[in-house]
């Protein structure tokens, strides 16, 4: 019986140095970082589902990349890397066939002159930050590559250090790393307990944890967490959704890597041997989600979750991004991403992507007036005027691939330790704005 096995059989404990909620890739690799930072730490995970990453994970498209134009996010994203490509030494022995990394890169498409322009300066800027890694392909040299993608693609930005790796297998060796802790599956009702501006410890249907120090990693529900104690998460939650196909056309081969066309920039990579896996930055509307007491002004995100989270899906989801496929790669009725085998049998996924709100993502002008921005930076921070109270939240559908960083940050602050990189200050909720933390993608 494995370590992951025997969790589900043990009563509360009673007492632990560090709760953590959520067993999603940010709460388990907190508990990883935390063995890592302080062995023999009494950290305890409880989890409402009955298994490891059980939300926004399942429609991930699970992959990592490099070329982030903001320094703390590819800081971050490097170190995530260097984990995964050494993931038997930082993940235990076994890690690497576990994860079963795939590194095919990422192919960002130009078919326009105006866009290739603008890729060719995203990698002249990426080579200023010491990138040097990411190419700009012309079209002879993405004709000469990848030939299979047609006379549309007149340019590209290859990232050839990214690709995609297997989200179940990351978090179960998060918690298999975790020897001190126990983790707790089917907990409910999970309410904060704070007294005279400290934290100590959790309530839950099943009985109390008391503790000095409590993390929430919870994604989305995290939201209703911090309500239990009176406090707003300053975030925003949006449906995203992604479909996966067990049919990939015949042009389209198994080592592609991962392929983003032009605005709305629709997104799809080969999945298993046959298959893909298809998303894209949808602008999410749902007349189930109308009123503003859910909704943001601009209508296209929510103060708090909607439960089932299915009841959210549009039915019309895979169709529309398969048709933005086809037009920009050029494909007509019956070929390419025009082929109906696509629709004939496929998996519609849908997970809450959590971002930091207005009062926390903002520039101020000249004029000082802030002005809002949607970030791509997570919130790993002790919360302010609760001592013990910290939170990972905010990983924006990055939180697969950032997770080793940001399992790293959480620990350090929970243990009240320095960072790794100082520059992972800019991940608190201090920090309204960094450079180049707008249109990352």
């Amino acid at each position: 019986m494995t370590q992951i096995e025997t969790f589900q059989k043990h009563e509360m404990p009673p007492t632990a140095d560090v709760i953590v909620i959520g067993g999603g890739p940010a709460g388990t690799a907190a508990l990883w970082a935390i063995e890592r930072l302080a062995p023999g730490t009494r950290t305890v995970l409880i989890e409402k589902s009955d298994h490891l990453g059980a939300g926004s994970s399942v429609a991930s498209l699970e992959n990592f990349r490099t070329c982030w134009p903001s320094l703390c996010m590819a800081r971050q994203m490097q170190r995530s890397v260097e984990v995964f490509h050494h993931a038997d030494e930082y993940l235990g022995e076994g890690a690497a066939q576990a994860i079963a990394l795939k590194q095919q890169g990422y192919l960002f498409c130009a078919f326009t002159e105006s866009q290739a322009s603008a890729l060719k300066a995203d990698v002249a800027h990426l080579h200023r930050m010491g990138l040097s890694h990411i190419e700009y392909l012309d079209a002879d040299e993405v004709a000469y590559r990848y030939g299979w993608l047609g006379r549309r693609v007149i340019a590209a930005k290859y990232d050839p250090v990214a690709g995609w790796l297997d989200s179940n297998g990351l978090v179960h060796c998060y918690a298999r790393c975790a020897q001190s802790a126990r983790i707790l599956f089917g907990i409910h009702d999970v309410r904060l307990c704070v007294e005279k501006g400290r934290v100590t410890g959790v309530q839950t249907a099943d009985g109390v944890i008391s503790a000095p120090r409590v993390l929430i990693a919870a994604g989305a529900g995290s939201v209703g967490v911090a309500q239990t104690a009176g406090l707003r998460l300053p975030v925003v939650l949006r449906p995203r959704q992604s479909f996966t196909t067990g049919w990939r056309h015949e042009a389209f081969p198994e080592h592609a890597p991962m392929l983003i066309g032009a605005a709305p920039f629709p997104h799809v990579r080969p999945e298993a041997r046959t298959g893909a896996i298809f998303g894209w930055e949808y602008t999410w509307r749902s007349k189930r989600a109308a009123s503003s007491a859910v909704s943001n002004q601009a209508g296209d995100a929510l103060l708090e979750p909607l439960y089932p989270v299915e009841q959210l899906k549009d039915a019309r989801f895979p169709s529309i991004t398969l048709s933005l496929l086809a037009r920009q790669f050029g494909h007509h009725d019956g070929e390419g991403f025009a082929s109906p085998r696509y629709l004939s049998s496929l998996r519609h996924n849908i997970g809450y992507y959590v971002y930091r709100d207005g009062s926390v993502a903002y520039r101020t002008d000249a004029e000082g007036r802030q002005r809002p921005y949607d970030s791509e930076r997570a919130i790993i921070d002790g919360w302010p005027g609760v001592e013990g109270l910290f939170v990972s939240v905010a990983h924006v559908g990055h939180g697969i691939m950032s997770s080793p960083a940001a399992g790293e940050i959480a620990a350090s602050k929970v243990l009240g330790q320095p960072l790794l990189d100082p520059i992972f200050s800019q991940f608190g909720l201090d920090v309204p704005w960094v450079e180049h933390d707008e249109n990352a993608l």
